[in-house]
């Protein structure tokens, strides 16, 4: 019988004649696994004595304040160090050597500089009499005797005797408060204690928290930015800097007690002595010592408080609900036995009538430990033994879980004697002390390792994959996130609630872009909400792209966190909360987050545009949180109120579980994100709301742009595939290559199905399904996952047998209770397993029985059955997934038709595809009874595309894998396209991507020559079309992240028909060109490092032209409207370049004596390009011919910093604006007639010639001026809502009708 007192909390054997005493034994251990003895807390009566009665000294009180030196009558060994001398100070620490200020060391982690023994570490101020703190070194024989019991009882093989010990008490000490944030001080004290004794040779180390004496956990860092978190207190050793190679110094070991503020709230309820509140720590030997060791007796409390969580020592299990052992509903409460030790280790009874327990040794553990049974120690009312086995040793780096085989002693009268293990318990796949270690092990991801150092364990990512260890993905391979968001916001005085809407996101993570969508939004939230795009940056932060030093924040977090953040909004002074929860990873090894949203925020209106620029944001790293607050500018454009300026303050915090038993992984404190480009929009018609955020993280004050990071794998304008990795190589060398679990040429790359091709980790009684990048194991019916999280066991519960000659118990579920055959048939259960047999007279299955003999099923029908249970992908079967069709008699129908897609193919008795027969939709199916013709050998392509599609009949590619695209012949297209990226890329003969043909979804897609020469086919006529007369004329100007339009009325500039006529969000837009023939416009874009063009019609979007890793620093631009090319300059190489309108045919005209090329113009009618080169040493205006002939410099003295250039058609001169000698000037082609239009310009940057007047943006001003080339007289200004620079100007005809056909000369479409 195994009697459990919740009062007493007394675990006794009592002897039975009639059950031997192995099965007696087998029982209780079987009763102690789901059962745990516990003690009370110590009293502050029970600490050691303190105070100024027992001769201790009293440190002063304040904020910082540090003991004088404590001299030690002989010195002690802490680590393998020696030190004579202690200090105590005001933050819960005692070093052996004087202590830094507090900013130093108080708000970060272990380790720290100095040596510190750490009872609670934390911003303590005992300013205004709150709290007393007491410390001395005594030899008082009680004292000694009393800390000789405590280390005999928790280290019983130790031969220690100490000779000195220090005590410091902290009595009613409060956490430090700022005096702004409260009214009155709080009334919030601690009390704990920490005693150091030691010998000649050896130091241990207890710390005491009584009952009562923890009512605060952690301090809030006093530099917080008025961000609310608040630090748990470090409890630990440090052995501080150590010193190498004479002058070099490196970090010391540490050991951490606690890792989070639950593990310190239990400090009290927990200890490693078998009392709660009791710790105790073996600190230094004077011989060989690597790191600290605890003592691992365990002990909890008998009424823990409500709403507290388990605890290891380590602070690295799972939270689980609390054990508050109720002996009426002990099954329910225990789920595992909490431990205050190491986690091999169960925690032992303590108290009553025994002084041995009946838990599991170490496997290193001594068979025949120390007894001492005499000598007892009285805490309160209960007594406590001395003796214990020894619970630490030392174990290799990881750790291999195993049933413990101890030998067990229990009393039997006043005698005790060692049992041999004559009881067998049989544990059938899954045992009950499995189900402790499982927790641990099922911790990390299957895709990494768990390893174990002195103060814990520790998952780490396998390579090939990147995460926190719990959680790993994939490295290089694009991440999705899902979730839902809800609340309330209120609009103005509106509120509206957002009732679980969907949202998802897509994260390129070769070039940090994050896309995310929020579906079903009401209209008037979803215009207010554009502005707040930290929604969207928390999966920026994520998954940025890493620079040198840095680690985006999946790697510190994993899928588990939760994210606060406040964000208010002026002048309204609107708050709005949000919190984004990360629930792990599904099936899909998508990352799942929840966001709730409530509060304020100001009224947007309908049809508003909101531009946010790009920024920087500097994030602080905590331990368990990462913090950041920061100020963002936006601008709404509504046709209600014009351009409007408005910002937001974005307070937040992000806190997770981390690992720091492994000091290497240690984090950098600061790390900078840069969001170099910000899309916000809402669709009205969809109700969609989009963020689309371009995010780099780097060290602090590190330019992502800058020379030593132009690597285009840093830049993120590699053409790797988006499902690959960009490594960088020396200089701009870069190499592509697929992400884990992929495969191809770095450009393109597949999935690779580790189910088909053995690759799984999946064990035995599982089942692999294939996921982008990865794959994952389920189990089959009747089993499941075991203790390694990746084999599959029986389903099991507790089933008793005993016998005479020993008890066992098996771990088995009976399946037949929940009638899972037929009525006609019978259940037959099985360990692991059930059978369902029709009866007699009956046939079939047992799942389907009849009196008419059934056939079996056929391999279609088993097929079919599969998918529409969804056995097949592990869940229900999908929308629209392919069911393949049987006839009557289980045979595959030979014409197979996808219900969802519409494509039809024939097929061959196994269901294979028949090569050549499938149709799309709309379109005669095929004769599947008519044989199959000789079919030709498969092309390099079609074997390219069967190998990335999976088996299955229909034929279809494992989702986001890019399945190249073969034309009738076997031939590659000449465009192929990812069907989920939407990227583009034209491609070789034999598939090969051509360089710089690579378009984004959302752009115009190449036109590609074919692989194969097309037939010739004679072009048709074009109509002649007379172009309108009614014009206007229009001028466009580059400011930053948008192209303005500024229409004239006749010569004078017309600001009241001012508008916007592209955002480009995250772009530098520089030069800027029209081509009167097409209708569009030209432009180059510094940021993105790209040229493109836009059509002038409503709606259209931008096309890039040329985005190649080459272009480095595109400015000026000019269109030969005439011979349809384009001309640029680079002013980072120095360069000038050409290429046709459409991008290609690009080749270089000057890359040599030139230093800081700016403007270019071309002369459509004579075929001669003018351009400026403002070298300081040497500035000139140099021309040439369009293709790069007869190259001569034009002007060459008295000009400084030739920025702006245009031609005057009408005297045939070429004129140029100077930020150097602020003059405007014009001189002949030949160097003749120069003179000076204007003397005294302010800062010119960019100047197009109209009708007698010269129109140029001027940075001086940030606006647009006009000069009358006759008067010399500025007769016109335009300065923008917006102040900011302008950069390139030039002026384009905006006509009745959308198109233009006849353009003979650039200017002549103005006329």
């Amino acid at each position: 019988i195994c009697l459990f007192s919740n009062s007493s909390q007394i675990c006794s054997l009592a002897p039975s004649s009639t059950m031997e005493r192995g099965v007696m034994l087998a029982v209780c251990l079987l009763c102690w696994s789901c059962s745990v003895c516990v003690v009370t807390a110590i009293k502050r009566a029970d600490m050691f004595p303190y105070g100024t009665l027992s001769g201790d000294l009293i440190l002063a009180e304040g904020d910082d304040e540090t003991s004088r030196v404590l001299s030690l009558p002989k010195p002690l060994y802490f680590y393998g160090s020696l030190f004579s001398q202690l200090y105590v100070a005001t933050n819960g620490i005692i070093s052996g050597q004087d202590l830094p200020m507090e900013k130093q060391y108080v708000d970060d982690g272990f380790p720290t500089d100095f040596p510190v023994v750490a009872p609670f570490l934390a911003d303590i101020d005992t300013s205004g009499g709150r709290g007393q703190i007491y410390y001395r070194v005594t030899e008082t024989p009680s004292v000694l005797n009393r800390v000789a019991q405590e280390v005999h009882r928790g280290f019983p093989d130790a031969k220690f005797t100490p000779t000195h010990v220090v005590v410091a008490t902290w009595e009613n000490v409060a956490a430090y408060e700022e005096q702004t944030r409260t009214a009155g001080p709080s009334n919030k004290v601690n009390t704990f204690q920490a005693v150091i004794g030691y010998d000649e040779t050896d130091s241990y180390v207890l710390f005491l928290y009584p009952e009562d004496g923890l009512n605060y956990f952690g301090t809030r860092p006093k530099e917080s930015y008025n961000v609310e978190i608040e630090l748990p207190a470090r409890v630990g050793f440090s052995r501080g800097e150590v010193t190498y190679l004479i002058f070099s110094r490196t970090e010391g070991p540490h050991y951490s007690v606690t890792s989070d503020e639950q593990s310190v709230k239990n400090l009290y309820q927990v200890g490693n002595t078998g009392i709660p509140g009791v710790w105790l720590f073996h600190t230094g030997n004077r011989y060989s010592f690597d790191n600290i060791v605890p003592a691992s007796i365990g002990g909890l409390l008998d009424t823990p408080p409500t709403g507290g969580h388990g605890l290891s020592l380590y602070g690295e299990f799972e939270e689980y609900p609390d054990n508050t052992f109720d002996s009426d509903n002990q099954e329910e409460e225990d789920d595992y036995p909490h431990t205050g030790g190491d986690p091999e280790f169960q925690p032992a009874p303590a108290g009553g009538d025994h002084s041995e327990s009946l838990q599991p040794a170490s496997p290193d553990a001594p068979s025949s430990p120390s007894e001492d049974s005499g000598n007892q120690l009285s805490y309160g009312s209960e007594d406590v033994p001395l003796t214990s086995e020894p619970r630490y040793n030392s174990e290799p780096a990881e750790r291999q879980y195993a049933p413990p085989n101890p030998p067990e002693r229990v009393p039997e009268g006043d005698a005790q004697r060692t049992l041999k293990r004559q009881p067998q318990v049989t544990l059938k796949h899954t045992a009950f002390f499995f189900t402790f270690f499982s927790r641990f092990q099922q911790q990390c991801s299957q895709n990494a390792f768990c390893s174990d150092y002195a103060t814990g364990f520790c998952c780490h990512c396998r390579p090939g994959f990147y995460g926190n260890g719990r959680h790993c993905l994939p490295e290089g391979a694009p991440q999705r996130v899902s979730g839902k968001v809800s609340g309330t916001v209120t609009v103005g005085s509106t509120p509206v609630e957002l009732n679980n809407i969907d949202l998802h996101a897509y994260i390129v993570v070769g070039d940090g872009r994050a896309y995310t969508a929020i579906s079903q939004v009401p209209e008037p939230v979803g215009w207010a909400l554009m502005p707040l795009a930290p929604i969207g940056e928390l999966f920026g932060w994520l998954f940025a792209l890493e620079l040198p030093n840095s680690q985006a924040g999946f790697k510190i977090t994993g899928a588990e966190f939760t994210r606060h953040a406040e964000v208010i909004f002026y002048p309204g002074n609107q708050r709005l909360s949000i919190v984004q929860t990360g629930h792990g990873l599904d099936d899909h090894n998508h990352l799942t987050v929840d966001t709730v949203v409530s509060g304020n925020v100001p009224f947007l209106p309908p049809g508003a545009e909101v531009t946010m620029d790009p920024f920087k944001e500097t994030y602080q790293y905590y331990p368990s949180v990462a913090t950041s607050s920061s100020v963002r500018e936006f601008s709404v454009v509504s046709a209600e109120r014009g351009s409007e300026s408005f910002s937001f303050q974005l307070k937040q915090n992000i806190t997770y579980r981390d690992c720091r038993h492994d000091n290497r992984a240690a984090v950098l404190e600061t790390l900078q994100i840069t969001m170099e480009r910000v899309f916000v929009m809402y669709v009205k018609e969809e109700r969609i709301l989009r963020y689309a955020i371009t995010n780099k993280i780097s060290p602090v004050r590190v330019d992502p742009t800058g020379p030593e990071l132009v690597n285009p794998c840093y830049a993120g304008n590699h053409d790797c595939d988006t499902t690959a990795q960009c490594i960088p190589l020396e200089g701009q060398v870069f190499q592509c290559q697929c992400a884990t679990g992929y495969r191809g040429d770095g450009h393109n790359c597949y999935d690779i199905n580790e189910c088909d091709e053995g690759l799984s980790s999946c064990g035995a009684h599982s089942q692999c399904v294939n996921l982008p990048g990865s794959h994952r194991c389920q189990c089959q019916s009747g089993y499941e996952f075991g203790f390694d999280g990746r084999t599959c066991v029986a389903m099991t519960q507790c089933v008793f047998f005993f016998s005479s000659s020993a008890p066992s118990f098996f771990l088995d579920i009976d399946e037949c209770s929940s009638t899972p055959c037929h009525i006609s048939a019978r259940c037959i259960n099985g360990l692991g397993s059930f059978l369902c047999q029709c009866q007699p007279g009956f046939y079939g299955d047992g799942f389907y029985c009849s009196q008419t003999e059934v056939r079996p099923r056929s391999q279609c029908e088993q097929h079919r059955d599969r998918l529409q249970s969804g056995m097949e992908q592990g869940g229900p079967p999908s929308p629209g997934a392919f069911i393949p069709q049987c006839d009557s008699d289980g045979r595959y129908q030979p014409l197979q038709c996808h219900g969802s897609t519409g494509h039809c193919w024939c097929v061959d008795f196994r269901g294979q595809e028949r090569t050549g027969t499938r149709t799309p939709p709309g379109t005669a199916p095929k004769d599947c009874d008519r044989p199959d013709e000789p079919v030709r050998p498969k092309t390099h392509c079609e074997h390219h595309r069967d190998s990335v599609q999976t088996t299955s009949p229909g034929g279809y590619p494992i989702v986001g894998a890019h399945v190249p695209q073969c034309d009738a012949n076997g031939q590659y297209t000449p465009l192929q396209c990812h069907g989920s990226t939407g990227h583009c890329w034209c491609v070789d003969s034999r598939g090969q991507e051509r360089a710089g043909t690579r378009t984004p979804p959302g752009t115009q897609r190449k036109d590609c020559l074919p692989s194969v020469a097309p037939p010739t086919v004679r072009p048709l006529p074009r109509p002649d079309v007379t172009p309108p007369t009614n014009t206007d004329i229009t001028l466009l100007y580059a400011q930053g992240q948008k192209i303005g339009a500024l229409p004239l009325n006749g010569t004078r500039l017309d600001a009241t028909r001012s508008k916007t006529l592209l955002t480009l969000h995250g772009s530098i837009v520089v030069g800027i060109a029209y081509d009167c023939k097409e209708n569009q416009v030209y432009w180059t874009d510094l940021s993105a490092r790209t040229i493109n063009r836009a059509s002038m019609a409503t709606g259209a979007e931008p096309e890039i032209l040329i985005n190649t890793i080459d272009l480095v620093s595109p400015e000026g631009l000019a269109v030969d409207v005439k011979r349809r090319l384009m001309f640029w300059v680079d002013s980072n190489p120095d360069i000038i370049e050409s290429a046709n309108l459409d991008g290609s045919g690009r080749r270089t005209l000057f890359d040599t004596d030139l230093v800081n090329p700016r403007a270019i113009i071309v002369v459509s009618s004579t075929g001669t390009l003018y351009w400026t080169d403002w070298n300081r040493e040497a500035p000139k205006i140099e021309s040439s011919s369009v293709d790069g002939q007869n190259r001569r410099v034009v002007v060459s003295d008295g000009i400084g910093l030739p920025n702006a250039l245009t031609y005057d058609s009408s005297s045939g001169q070429v004129c140029w604006a100077d930020a150097g000698t602020k003059r405007l000037e014009c001189v002949s082609p030949d160097g003749s007639g120069r003179r000076v239009v204007h003397p005294s310009l302010n800062y010119p940057f960019s100047m197009v010639y109209y009708r007698n007047h010269f129109y140029y943006s001027d940075w001086r001003r940030d606006g647009v001026i006009a000069v009358n080339k006759d008067s010399s007289q500025i007769t016109d200004e335009y300065l923008p809502d917006q102040r900011s620079h302008l950069y390139g100007i030039t002026q384009i005809i905006v006509l009745s009708r959308i198109f233009v056909i006849k353009c003979v000369e650039i200017f002549k479409c103005f006329k």
